[in-house]
């Protein structure tokens, strides 16, 4: 057998060996088949009579350190650096059997020794083969038994992934619904959208002229703020008086927070918490429309409500 191209690789994979010598904290059981297969090499008889055993046991060597190198399994690497070993004693062991038999021609009675020696190592030699065996079932049954455990862990994260999804959609769609709700209860409140928030606005109509009662078309309209406010009870209101500017500043001032504590006492009955709900007088200050005509100086005299956000939050009137 031409063994020089085995010999090139062989001094390959030794240098190999070699430069990785210099590795800090060598892992003991790569170290233990590092040492056997070099015995193995160094022994001229084992290069010359089990030339193929020798290549497998320096391959196996050659696969667990790559596996160590790569951070591999410490169980794995030991497994490998065990399967490196025993092809290096298979290899020795082969290499003597060889040798023993090419001496049985000398003498008959050395042949009949010999081959019972060599009867003995191939049963020992079989023997560590089904132990290798034996150990390579096993891995492959824990990489099998791995590989299911990590299918397993991997559809129970889907089916939590789904439910979270499923969750969130109906969260979504609950939000929705509520969202819907609220427009159209502040569409039935005639809320306007202004910078502050929605503001409802009950007009000079809905009083008594020139005084702080309610009318019933004005405490029907409150009615609808109180059953907003309780089924939002996170929502505070900001009730705000405004008159035209007809009129002492005095009077009017006293007008706006009459008429704007008026709606608080209406909703105070109705069972708001007076805690949710604050009242300015502005007087005739902030009109939104001319004070030089009857339906300008109308528009002007109201009540404005402001309704928070959801945190109950009311933004200040900007001068």
């Amino acid at each position: 057998m031409n063994v020089r191209p085995f010999y090139s690789a062989l001094a390959a994979i030794c240098l190999a060996v070699g430069a990785c010598s210099t590795m800090p904290e060598r892992d003991p059981a790569i170290e233990d088949a590092r040492l056997a297969v070099s015995a193995a090499q160094r022994d001229p008889q084992v290069a010359a009579l089990a030339a193929l055993e020798l290549n497998q046991a320096v391959e196996a060597f050659h696969h667990a350190e790559a596996l160590w190198l790569d951070r591999g399994e410490t169980r794995a690497v030991s497994h490998l650096a065990y399967l490196a070993r025993q092809r290096a004693a298979i290899a020795v062991e082969t290499a003597r059997l060889r040798a023993a038999e090419a001496a049985v021609a000398s003498a008959d009675a050395e042949r009949q020794r010999i081959r019972l020696v060599a009867r003995t190592r191939e049963a020992e030699q079989a023997q560590r083969s089904a132990l290798l065996a034996q150990a390579e079932a096993e891995a492959q049954r824990r990489q099998a038994a791995m590989a299911e455990q990590q299918a397993i862990a991997a559809q129970q994260q889907a089916q939590r992934l789904q439910e979270l999804a499923a969750a969130s959609q109906e969260q979504a769609r609950e939000a929705e619904a509520r969202a819907r709700l609220l427009e159209a209860q502040l569409v039935d409140l005639q809320a306007r959208r202004t910078d502050r928030g929605m503001v409802v606005t009950l007009g000079d109509v809905l009083f008594d002229s020139g005084r702080a009662q309610l009318k019933p078309g004005g405490v029907r309209t409150v009615e609808k703020l109180a059953e907003f406010m309780r089924q939002y009870p996170q929502r505070r209101v900001a009730i705000e008086g405004f008159t035209d500017s007809l009129g002492t500043e005095s009077l009017n001032q006293e007008l706006s927070e009459r008429r704007a504590n008026s709606v608080r006492l209406v909703l105070i009955d109705m069972g708001i918490d007076p805690a949710r709900i604050t009242v300015h007088g502005y007087g005739k200050s902030y009109p939104i429309a001319s004070n030089g005509n009857v339906a300008g100086r109308q528009l002007n005299r109201r009540v404005e409500i402001v309704i928070s956000d959801d945190d109950g939050v009311i933004r200040p009137r900007v001068s």
